[in-house]
């Protein structure tokens, strides 16, 4: 039985998402039979988030100590953005993409493996909410309440538009404060404990609140000294770059330097074929011609060889002849 909305948004919000509606009508139907009308009105209030939201909620709930991990990197980089540490926000610029990038993978595979895989259009409004949260503490708030309603979204200037993002204006405040409370859990305890025999520790809100705000102090300072530390990596790292550029930008000018000297040697190489070429055409044009005007001469030469032969044999032929001698005497008579 739930005795009030905080309660309602804890169950609603971790639920999947096929099972928010029903579950939705059975808590209104709690609330109307536990007397209490204006409870179930708001309960019935409280929108089915999208499937990115789901995913973000559960995320949220289900790992605190990843999501309080990257709220510490948002808040150096959100603070590095206020004082305008150019250093600082040039390491942690190019340290936002990988971690905006590699936290969403977290929720997108988290999603999947509770049997709600994300398509691409959740996957990238997954990110992009992730990506608001990183640049405005409002758009953290609402996402840490772990009762969104639909994703957020950055437009890289200005702050983030949270109009209407979480379930219901009634809950914003309880459910932020529930998340609190989850972060805070272990640190209200021990300050409740006895402060001494037989005496109960006085105001342990406060206490908490305080230690609450040391731990997270703590997590800030040793997520400053990663980021140093990696820092210093990378410019190691932007050394050894820096060389095998300058090394590879001589090769390439040299090798630049070849190929227009090749290129050059070449157009050379191509205006010589070009004058050969019409030099040969032009001889082959020759050769043509006197390859006719010897096969002209050549069958000038067979035909009046031929036609000597002829002559010849027709005088042979009438030299051998008796008929012909007496045709030629009579003749002479």
């Amino acid at each position: 039985m739930i005795l009030h909305l905080r309660a309602a948004v804890q169950q609603l919000y971790a639920a999947p998402p096929a099972r928010f509606t029903p579950l939705r009508s059975e808590l209104v139907a709690q609330a109307k039979a536990a007397g209490d009308p204006a409870l179930a009105k708001d309960i019935a209030a409280l929108r089915k988030p999208t499937v990115s939201a789901w995913a973000l909620n559960t995320y949220v709930r289900e790992h605190p100590e990843e999501m309080d991990e990257f709220g510490a990197f948002a808040e150096l980089l959100r603070e590095a953005q206020r004082t305008l540490d150019a250093e600082q926000l040039r390491v942690l610029g190019r340290e936002r993409s990988r971690r905006v990038g590699e936290l969403a993978g977290l929720v997108t595979a988290a999603a999947a493996a509770a049997g709600q895989p994300l398509g691409p259009a959740p996957a990238q409004e997954v990110h992009d909410t992730l990506t608001a949260l990183v640049a405005d503490e409002d758009a953290e708030r609402s996402i840490r309440t772990g009762a969104l309603v639909r994703p957020l979204r950055y437009s890289g200037f200005g702050s983030v538009d949270i109009e209407g993002v979480l379930a219901h204006p009634a809950a914003a405040d309880e459910a932020a404060d529930e998340a609190a409370d989850e972060d805070a859990d272990e640190d209200t305890a021990a300050a409740t404990r006895p402060a001494g025999p037989g005496r109960p520790g006085a105001a342990p809100a406060p206490v908490a609140a305080a230690e609450l705000e040391e731990r997270r102090a703590r997590r800030r300072v040793e997520e400053r000294r990663r980021l140093v530390a990696a820092l210093a990596d990378a410019s190691r790292a932007l050394e050894t770059a820096d060389a095998r550029v300058d090394v590879l930008t001589a090769r390439h000018g040299e090798v630049v330097e070849g190929i227009a000297d090749l290129e050059r040697r070449l157009a050379a190489a191509r205006r010589r074929l070009d004058a050969v070429t019409a030099e040969l055409e032009e001889a082959r044009g020759i050769r043509d011609a006197r390859r006719d005007d010897e096969r002209s001469a050549e069958a000038a030469l067979e035909a009046h060889e031929r036609a000597n032969e002829r002559a010849h044999e027709r005088a042979n032929e009438r030299a051998h002849d008796p008929a012909d001698d007496r045709a030629d005497d009579s003749r002479q008579e």
